[in-house]
């Protein structure tokens, strides 16, 4: 036997070989890929992006530490309690990458004086004096260093009497990346369970099963070192990039695999001369496919929000490799393939419920559109960080509790004077105090901690009536006193820093609106807002860019669209109805989000790319074999029976396979994730029967007479 035939027979067409030498790639790969979500308290935006930028020059001005906020819930009068936040405060600052703790014991020392004092009353006290807070500063290390310690603590010293909860931006961004872990490893296991399940029912074949999986796992291992080689990490968005590139691939094969079958089922030709041609007509589709996801994900890189970066980035690797990989993978396993379960349809023997033209389902679309329309209207693209976590949640009701006594959003505001006077004046002092005020009306904000608060409790020393308040300030910046006028006021005196702690339960608006209001009552005092920043803020924009970025991203994908279903179909009137019929896809899901009041966060909006995906995949490869079957055919809408008689099995394979695979999220304990899955499950269904049922009915009896 020449080597040229051995390769062939034992290594090229053979299963078992492809498959080891897939096992050693990937294997060898995953040794040197990361993966591990990374979500720090910086993710929302990029380094170079403008948000970042101000936040870190905030950050020079006006010295600033990672802050955990421990609500201990009880009897804040009592000898017990007291006894119990000393016990827990010295077990806090023994702990490693603890800078500083701040509670009733290390402050004011009892809760009559911290009731008392302008200071640690805002700092420490509930609203409702039910419970006092415990102030952790923490050093600039990765979350996961340091919660766990302090979450053994807290457990420890828990009790029915002093009940204790969590909260702050360090807690939150390490209870999302551990959810984002879990999900990672257990539900895309579970999903690649389900994929197979489901593939193997389909396709009836443990051959064509073997090379499905291969081929899909190849494609995404390969997408994420691709992607890490680039800079683009696992996030809180790429953390689904397995499941997205699996799909991606896999569409590409269900349709290579249906046109396999159908060549081999009209004889003439072996497994390796079917599996060629059937590439070869499939790839035409598959590449526009391909072009179009491609570019709805280089759109992201643009997007100054970090996750969106790193998911266009990812994306677009991810949308090339998978067509590579099943064009030059996949093939080979069909090679060895033997059998067949197809024969060729025959629309004039088999009228089928595939056969028809269907004109009330165009109608029944076009109403569900209209009912969906009002919806999107009404969609929060601006969840609080609360929705990242189960509702009534033992969790998610300990964050509630303590935002609501005092807030635990942070929002740092920088002002100056309107005339660029200094602030250490009796004037601006007392403009300062009124500001604070109305600071404090405001209903979303809750605590609020400033530089007229701080000189509020450096007077309340007796001695402090024969002192400046210039005097005041520089006794504050004293080593002794931990230097703590830095903290809100700059050297020079004419920049003044507001920290507050804004509520995230009770807002009725965007984030932004709530800044804008703040930063109207900066004015309405003489003052200038100079930078705003914070977490609170930070989400705000991000939240915007969400909601820019899908409107845009998808009016873009829809033009693209339009181009190339113009360069495919040479018809206006066939790119016309391609278009509308795709459209129907996203306004269907958004309008219903916005009918159920589903939050839309960051991780669950880019469903509606994946499921409009798939509608593109479904229409382009439909219009494809339509005109495949209109140079036998003299009848144009008798080509689009065909074509959808012989696409029906691939359309509602890729349904099933992705429904079932993304249906697995309904599942977990991670919100977003559920909102994602069930998001692309929607989508997906509703892709298949718009392309099968909707698209010919519009196109043939509207547009063309046989």
């Amino acid at each position: 036997m020449r080597l040229k035939d051995f390769v062939k027979k034992y290594i090229l067409f053979s299963p078992v070989a492809l498959t080891v030498i897939s096992a050693l790639v990937v294997g060898g790969l995953l040794l040197v890929a990361d993966l591990k979500p990374h979500v720090d308290n910086d993710f929302f935006f990029s380094g170079d992006s403008p948000q970042f930028k101000s936040e870190e020059k905030i950050a020079e001005m006006f010295p600033q530490y990672s802050q955990i906020i421990i609500s201990a819930k009880g009897d804040i009068y009592s000898e017990t309690y007291l006894r119990r936040i000393e016990q827990l405060t010295k077990e806090l600052m023994s702990l490693d990458h603890i800078t500083g703790v701040k509670s009733l014991i290390d402050g004011p020392g009892d809760a009559d004086t911290a009731i008392k004092s302008p200071l640690w009353k805002r700092l420490l006290v509930s609203d409702d004096e039910g419970s006092s807070n415990i102030i952790v500063f923490l050093e600039d290390v990765p979350a996961e260093e340091i919660i766990p310690k302090l979450e053994n603590a807290v457990w420890y010293f828990n009790a029915p009497y002093f009940e204790l909860k969590i909260a702050g931006v360090a807690y939150v961004v390490e209870l999302i990346r551990r959810n984002l872990v879990r999900d990672l490893i257990v539900f895309s296991s579970a999903a690649f369970i389900i994929f197979a399940i489901v593939i193997f029912v389909i396709f009836k074949s443990f051959r064509i099963l073997i090379g499905t999986l291969v081929t899909c796992v190849d494609a995404c291992v390969i997408t994420l070192v691709v992607s890490q080689l680039l800079k683009a990490k696992i996030g809180i968005l790429t953390a689904n990039l397995f499941t997205i590139v699996f799909v991606l691939t896999l569409s590409h094969i269900v349709f290579i695999t249906n046109n396999w079958r159908r060549i081999k089922s009209e004889g003439g030709r072996d497994s390796y001369q079917a599996a060629r041609l059937a590439a070869r007509q499939t790839f035409k589709a598959s590449f526009w496919c391909m072009v179009t996801t491609l570019l709805g994900f280089v759109s992201l890189v643009f997007v100054q929000a970090a996750p969106l970066q790193e998911l266009g980035v990812s994306g677009s690797v991810g949308a090339f490799i998978a067509i590579v990989i099943a064009y030059t993978v996949y093939p080979l396993f069909l090679c060895s393939v033997k059998s067949t379960h197809r024969r060729v349809p025959n629309v004039a023997k088999n009228k089928t419920v595939f056969v028809g033209h269907y004109m009330w389902a165009a109608v029944v679309v076009a109403f569900t559109a209209g009912f969906c329309i009002p919806g999107l209207q009404k969609i929060d693209t601006d969840p609080s960080l609360f929705e990242y976590f189960k509702k009534g949640g033992e969790l998610r009701n300990g964050l509630e509790y303590i935002d609501r006594n005092g807030g635990s959003s942070p929002l740092n505001l920088v002002i100056s004077d309107f005339y660029d006077e200094k602030l250490n004046t009796s004037d601006a002092y007392k403009r300062l105090w009124e500001l604070q005020m109305e600071f404090e009306k405001d209903p979303d904000a809750g605590s609020v901690i400033s530089l007229p608060v701080l000189l509020a409790e450096g007077k309340r020393n007796p001695f402090a009536f024969f002192i400046t308040l210039e005097g005041l300030l520089r006794i504050m910046e004293d080593p002794k006193y931990d230097r703590i006028a830095n903290t809100f006021v700059t050297k020079d005196r004419r920049h003044a820093h507001f920290f507050l702690r804004m509520r995230e339960t009770q807002r009725t608006v965007p984030r932004l609106e709530v800044v804008e209001r703040i930063k109207n009552a900066v004015y309405k005092h003489n003052f200038k807002p100079q930078m705003v920043g914070g977490v609170y803020v930070l989400q705000g924009e991000l939240s915007k860019m969400v909601a820019i970025s899908l409107v845009a991203g998808l009016v873009k994908l829809v033009m693209l669209f339009m181009i190339i279903a113009y360069v495919i179909s040479r018809s206006i009137k066939t790119t016309l109805a391609m278009v509308g019929c795709l459209s129907v896809i996203p306004v269907c899901m958004m309008g219903i989000i916005g009918h159920f009041k589903i939050p839309l966060d960051i991780i669950s909006a880019p469903a509606a790319n994946v499921a409009i995906g798939m509608g593109i995949d479904s229409m382009i490869h439909m219009v494809v074999t339509m005109k495949r079957y209109l140079s036998e055919e003299n009848s144009f809408w008798q080509a689009w029976q065909r074509a959808r008689m012989e696409l029906w099995q691939p359309i509602v394979s890729s349904m099933c396979i992705i429904g079932a695979g993304f249906g697995i999220f309904a599942f977990s304990m991670f919100p977003p994730n559920q909102r994602f899955g069930m998001a692309v499950v929607f989508g997906t269904i509703l892709a298949a029967p718009v392309a099968l049922f909707v698209l010919p009915s519009v196109v043939g009896p509207w547009f063309y007479r046989d």
